[in-house]
């Protein structure tokens, strides 16, 4: 399918996405077909099909997404599931419950679902059971997620239609950006994010879901310590823009479009003191920084300190900490009292300790 042979009513007709009516509705078009080869991102598809975006005209449909599943059957096939497009504050924002099948021979189909059948989903895992694809946990729009329990469904390949899967047991909660891993009839659940009752925290632990009867066990109970640190209620954290502010002196061929130093400034009242940054997770000369992960967000640090890992996350309105294991009190106390004051430093202000 070809950019030329899809005509401006056809772009039109197909620009947005949509729930199927029934389960599965295929909506195969030349629109979106043309995409899934191209995966370029919704800007770009407005730009190349002279859209002009407008208040209330919604999400444009691209499949440039995150938190995609990717699934190759036997045949050859490859089964996408789902996944998202941007983060909320883009106006192409949009997270999809839909199955793309991809022939061999590049041939696409496209399948819909209502969304009580399939909700939206996005950084879910997928598992090829038997004749069926197994999905499990999602992040989903904010008002969707139901803390403490764990969405599963399956696709079944013959049909293609989704249906959940009924569990009982101890599940992992609302999870997302896991890994799962089959071993016989069990599926380990490991890693990722869950939601809870005011925030979202890393998951420790292993869970399994016995595939033959539908039942969670937890497979370990790690008990690490956590704390989060906090900016003054209402206002922010500024990591970010003063990591901007270090890239830019510790590379000054960089010419960047963005004068962090002034929103510095003008949010905190003053200079940051970028040694203090440098400094952020070093508490002592025993301390040492660690390379990152493969699966590391470019915000996440990580420190040995007695030979115990802990990694920090930095977000926009806290710091998380997690020991890999336990301190001893002394030395927990050492850490969190030397990233406070450090943030505190950094932002002009105090910021707060919480014990998780």
């Amino acid at each position: 399918m070809t950019v030329t042979s899809i005509t401006s009513n056809e772009f039109a007709a197909w620009r947005e996405p949509r729930f199927g009516d029934a389960n599965p509705t295929r909506l195969d078009n030349p629109l979106w077909a043309s995409l899934v080869h191209d995966r370029i991102n919704a800007y770009l598809v407005n730009k190349r099909y002279g859209y002009e975006r407008v208040p209330g005209g919604g999400p444009t449909w691209c499949f440039d997404r995150f938190g995609q599943s990717t699934t190759v059957l036997a045949d050859g096939r490859t089964i996408y599931i789902a996944g998202e497009h941007e983060d909320y504050y883009d106006p192409d924002f949009y997270i999809y419950n839909d199955v793309v099948i991809v022939a061999p021979n590049g041939d696409v189909a496209i399948y819909g679902y209502p969304s009580d059948v399939f909700p939206p989903t996005d950084f879910h895992s997928a598992t090829l059971f038997g004749a069926a694809i197994v999905i499990v946990g999602s992040l989903g729009y904010h008002d969707s997620r139901t803390v403490g329990t764990t969405p599963v469904y399956r696709l079944v390949l013959a049909t293609n239609a989704i249906e959940p899967l009924a569990t009982t047991g101890d599940p992992p909660g609302w999870i997302h950006k896991h890994t799962a891993t089959l071993e016989g009839t069990m599926l380990i659940v490991r890693g990722g994010v869950v939601e809870t009752a005011d925030s979202l925290a890393e998951n420790i632990d292993d869970w399994a879901l016995d595939l033959a009867t539908c039942q969670w066990e937890r497979r370990t109970k790690r008990d690490w310590q956590r704390f989060d640190l906090l900016p003054p209620e209402g206002s922010r954290a500024h990591l970010f823009e003063i990591r901007q502010l270090l890239w830019g002196v510790e590379h000054p061929d960089y010419k960047g479009s963005v004068d962090y130093l002034a929103s510095l400034i003008e949010a905190t009242g003053r200079e940051p003191d970028l040694g203090v940054l440098r400094d952020l997770y070093l508490v002592d000369e025993d301390t040492r920084l660690l390379e990152k992960r493969d699966d590391d967000d470019y915000n996440v640090y990580r420190i040995d300190i007695d030979g115990i890992t802990v990694t920090f996350k930095e977000e926009t309105y806290r710091v998380t900490a997690l020991v890999e294991g336990r301190l001893s009190e002394a030395r927990l106390s050492d850490v969190q009292a030397h990233v406070q004051y450090a943030l505190s430093e950094l932002h002009n202000a105090l910021w707060r300790l919480r014990m998780v």
